[in-house]
């Protein structure tokens, strides 16, 4: 009995260890543009906390990918928008003017297609800055790919993770730590 305890124990501060190192933060006071990174189920944590940086004033506009997801029924639209429509409305609804809001062309697939839109943008735009926001999980490979992305231009990137405890594991399973982990070893061997 007491070896079993031993191992959950040890096996949930294993898993600790392995979410936290998961998790990046750099932090840019001020920025050309904020990027929130595509991901139908944690999305709008995600649209809210760049919401809050633009009302923040960390930037002039805020940037959105097209994954081709569509959402719910919206009574609004009258149609099942796609996830950047809703993102768009709940933007305006925080205060963010779409004048602000900018959804990047195309649809994308994957974090890295998505950084390699966000680099083609921000190249053309001649933008010095961007701050990518993502959730916890899900920055160091975002940060990876959108600095790999954008390698040999001269653009500053931080990255912000939506507000979340420190145990985000927790709730979204450690299935999430160990398929991220898998995710972050094909990018480094696939996109090197």
């Amino acid at each position: 009995m007491l070896f079993a305890a031993a191992v959950v124990v040890v096996a949930c501060v294993g898993i600790w260890i392995l979410s936290r190192a998961l998790v990046v933060q750099v932090s840019l006071p001020r920025a050309d543009a904020i990027v929130v990174m595509a991901g139908a189920p944690v999305y709008f944590d995600r649209v809210a906390h760049a919401g809050r940086l633009y009302l923040d004033g960390r930037a002039p506009r805020i940037l959105l990918t097209n994954d081709g997801v569509r959402g719910s029924w919206s009574r609004t639209l009258q149609r099942n928008p796609l996830y950047y429509e809703r993102a768009i409305l709940r933007l305006n609804q925080a205060g963010v003017p779409s004048s602000a809001v900018e959804v990047l062309p195309g649809r994308v697939t994957g974090t890295f297609e998505e950084a390699s839109r966000i680099s083609d943008f921000a190249r053309e735009h001649g933008f010095a800055s961007l701050i990518v926001v993502t959730s916890d999980f899900h920055t160091r490979r975002a940060f990876w790919s959108v600095r790999r992305a954008l390698q040999g231009a001269r653009i500053n990137v931080g990255v912000e993770p939506t507000a979340s405890s420190a145990a985000w594991w927790k709730t979204n399973g450690v299935q999430a730590v160990f398929s991220e982990y898998v995710k972050l070893v094909y990018y480094w061997v696939h996109y090197r």
